[in-house]
């Protein structure tokens, strides 16, 4: 599904409509002087189509007019749609007409129009007539949320305007506006129908879920840091040991539990009975020397865990290599009886008389290929165990030396507080101070709701959707159709005699760009020069993909509107009016583009139709027969002369 314009409409003061008609499935051009209005054509398409803002700009098509329409052609079907310029003060206007019609030919009067519905479900509606699939969502590079394909993505690969079509930056209409490079990247692989709902459904959700696993693990770790307890806890009985609150510091391995059990009383004890203790070790130290072995011992694990792996991939790899053997050799037909070859070569059918030898050696050969499978199929089951219980091990020790850093960390804050203290009796009372706290923030942790470690559970899912995208993904759809569109868009940059076409041209979607990929490297499109090349190669560009939209059967509108593609060939300051006459080299170039254009609407598995805003008017036949309108007479233009006058 599909839709071409029929008629642009734009409502005047009072009963006056002005109505520019197109042919469907042809070139249309509209060709004149500046300041007519051929501009305004593009931006009100936009605007009744569903846009944001006001994109009609200031001056006489704004200032005469109430309201604009458009009525689109889907086959046999006609839908009429209007939008009410703004009220004033008002930077758009957000209540839209849409209507199904019988009679695509009779336009309703402004006053007629009941503004029915508001501009979002307009841009559903206008959608579900292009066949756009409103219930997919489409994984949105850069953002967290999900993104849905409307009409309005649909425009990137329509409209070219006169600020666009020759900007070697700009590829796409609005490609320079902010956040919209990543939108036209999501988007694009779904109407070139290199995606499907479940595929991209499931690209969401896991994207979805490895947000949720990194937000969990660092909720954990900073839960763990800051209020997890026994290295913290154990570095503050070390602390109250040493200014005398504890008699002697209690021994190694005590839990969380055990050691808030010491740590709680301390905290009402009068300091002035404390008696300062006599010089005890130096419990830093051994802390350090306990973090160097917990790191040789991580180490050691992880050397082994590799080598298992390493096991793995070698078992597997030459599994994989003696299955392929072993199929090799009992396709032969040999070994069907175990007592003798069979008396007809299974290769050609012949007798193979002393063929006895051979036959055994192979067969030996085949035994040894089984039985060596089955050791492998044997022992992965007792690696793939010692590498879980590894994994255990290593998790096990790197809690020991988070632990481990936690109580270190502790034990110099503590110390270096205290050492900034003169009396016993301040140093006493800090530690003490230190203690209040930490119970304090023990006791608000105990307030909060758990935090329930879902990391198993996320990483299985995880687990899970990258199978189901890899079995029933093709990621590399995406890239055979660009390959395909990017060939098609060569052979168009050859008959346009475009710089660099000697070499393949591809269109980039990284950079959302067109390159040449020549003996000195590639060659991006803002590299290559010349307004021509710029001109050439967006044409080229958008005739290729609307031909692949056309081929597919595409949800894209088979439009195609530039405004001014011959801009390059007249000077900054030409008025439109007829004055300039183009060089034949420059006359040359402009015709190649508008018979590439004519070449594509002329293949009749493509249904196109092409809208042109024009200052040029070529001589030939078929350049008049496409013109529309020539708006260079006084009066003429998008605006009647008398409009303004009354206004």
């Amino acid at each position: 599904m599909s839709f071409q314009i029929r008629h642009v409409v734009v409502y005047g003061r009072g009963e006056r409509a002005r109505k520019v008609t197109f042919e469907l499935g042809q070139l249309n051009i509209i060709t004149g002087s500046s300041r007519r209005g051929k501009s305004a054509i593009v931006t009100i398409i936009d605007y009744c189509l569903g846009s944001g803002g006001y994109p009609v700009k200031a001056g006489v098509t704004r200032d005469n007019s109430r309201g604009f329409g458009l009525m689109i052609v889907s086959g046999d079907r006609a839908m009429y749609v209007a939008r009410p310029a703004p009220e004033r003060l008002h930077k758009t206007a957000d209540r839209m007409y849409v209507s199904v019609v019988s009679d695509p030919e009779s336009i309703p009067a402004f006053d007629e129009l009941e503004f029915n519905t508001n501009v979002d479900t307009a841009k559903q509606i206008i959608g579900d007539l292009c066949g756009i699939d409103r219930s997919l969502r489409l994984p949105m590079p850069g953002t967290a949320g999900p993104l849905s394909p409307s009409i309005r993505h649909a425009l990137f690969f329509v409209m070219q305007e006169q600020n666009e079509i020759a900007n070697q930056d700009v590829l796409f209409h609005t490609q320079g506006d902010e956040h919209r490079p990543n939108a036209i990247r999501a988007v694009i692989p779904y109407f070139l129908g290199a995606v499907d709902t479940e595929y991209a459904t499931l690209t969401i959700r896991l994207r979805a879920l490895k947000r949720e696993l990194v937000s969990l693990q660092r909720a954990l770790d900073e839960r763990a840091a800051t209020l997890g307890a026994t290295g913290q806890a154990r570095a503050l009985l070390a602390e109250a040991a040493a200014v005398g609150l504890l008699d002697e510091l209690p021994p190694q391995g005590l839990n969380e539990s055990e050691a808030v059990g010491i740590l709680r009383p301390l905290s009402l004890v009068d300091v002035r009975s404390v008696r300062q203790p006599e010089a005890q070790g130096d419990q830093i130290t051994a802390l350090n020397q306990q973090r160097a072995e917990l790191r040789d011992r991580l180490a050691g694990l992880n050397i082994q865990l590799t080598r298992l792996r390493r096991a793995t991939n070698e078992n597997s790899d030459f599994a994989s290599e003696a299955s392929e053997q072993r199929a090799r050799l009992a396709s032969l037909g040999f070994f069907g009886n175990e007592d003798g070859p069979v008396p007809a070569c299974p290769l050609c059918g012949n007798d193979a008389p002393g063929a006895e030898g051979t036959w055994a050696d192979m067969r030996r050969e085949l035994l040894r290929l089984d039985g060596e499978i089955v050791a492998i199929r044997t022992d992965t089951p007792k690696i793939d165990q010692m590498m879980a219980l590894l994994a255990e091990e290593i998790q096990e020790v790197t809690q020991l030396l988070r632990t481990n850093k936690a109580e270190i960390d502790e034990l110099e804050a503590g110390i270096q507080a205290i050492a900034r203290l003169r009396d016993a009796e301040s140093r006493t009372a800090l530690v003490q101070g230190r203690i209040g706290f930490y119970l304090e923030m023990l006791d608000r942790r105990d307030q909060q709701p758990p935090i329930r470690d879902r990391t198993a559970e996320i990483e299985a899912e995880i687990a899970e959707i990258e199978v189901r995208l890899e079995e029933n993904g093709n990621p590399d759809l995406l890239s055979s159709f660009l390959a395909r569109i990017s060939q098609n868009l060569w052979e168009k940059a050859q008959r346009l005699e475009l710089e660099h076409s000697a070499w393949p041209i591809r269109l980039d979607l990284r950079r959302l760009t067109v390159v040449a990929d020549t003996r000195n490297g590639a060659v991006p499109l803002p590299e290559m020069g010349s307004g021509e090349n710029y001109v050439g190669y967006h044409v080229a560009t958008f005739l290729a993909l609307h031909e692949w939209f056309a081929m597919e059967d595409r949800p894209v509108p088979r439009i195609l509107i530039l405004d001014q593609p011959s801009q390059v060939w007249f000077p900054a300051d030409y008025a439109g009016d007829g004055s300039h006459v183009l060089p034949d080299d420059d006359r040359q170039s402009l015709v190649r583009i508008y018979q590439a254009v004519m070449e594509t609407i002329a293949r009749p598995e493509v249904d196109l139709q092409v809208i042109v805003m024009e200052h040029a008017d070529l001589e030939e036949q078929w350049f008049s027969d496409a013109v529309r309108y020539r708006w260079r007479a006084d009066g003429e233009a998008l605006i009647p002369a008398d409009w303004i006058e009354e206004n």
